[in-house]
């Protein structure tokens, strides 16, 4: 029986979730300097080293920068990259492509009680002899 590489399996059904970017930038904008420069020399090394993301790059006349992308659920996330540096359009897009897709949630407690717990607030005198508590609080007898 032939051996099987596990790493090769495993990696090889990997997907990102991430399916297309979408570069637009205006041609003549002094706003999109930064993101003609990363598309000259770095997109083609991104597209190389990430063959599953489709990129497109869209010239819009007159409009700020923008990077889209687009994940496997139908979410979108767009960022707007405006008088950027490469360097920095280079973290956006690599964030871009971490990123699961997913819109962020507040965390919740999933219960509810109708009867909350009748041992009182914890202070920090709870413990303590009862005339250091009344001159804390101000309570008097």
């Amino acid at each position: 029986m032939a051996q099987i590489n596990i790493a090769n399996r495993v990696f090889g059904r990997y997907v990102r979730p991430l399916q297309r970017l979408t570069f637009n930038y205006c041609n003549q904008g002094g706003s999109s300097r930064g993101i003609r420069e990363y598309i000259d020399k770095n997109i083609v090394q991104f597209a190389k080293d990430n063959p599953g993301i489709s990129i497109y790059v869209m010239e819009r006349s007159g409009k700020h920068p923008t990077i889209t992308g687009h994940f496997i659920g139908g979410n979108s996330k767009e960022v707007e990259v405006k008088n950027m540096t490469p360097e920095k359009i280079k973290e956006c897009v690599t964030s871009l492509r971490n990123e699961s897709g997913e819109k962020v949630e507040k965390i919740r407690k999933h219960w509810h009680t109708e009867n909350p717990s009748i041992q009182g607030t914890w202070n920090p005198f709870l413990h303590k002899p009862p005339s250091l508590r009344r001159h804390v609080t101000g309570k008097t007898k």
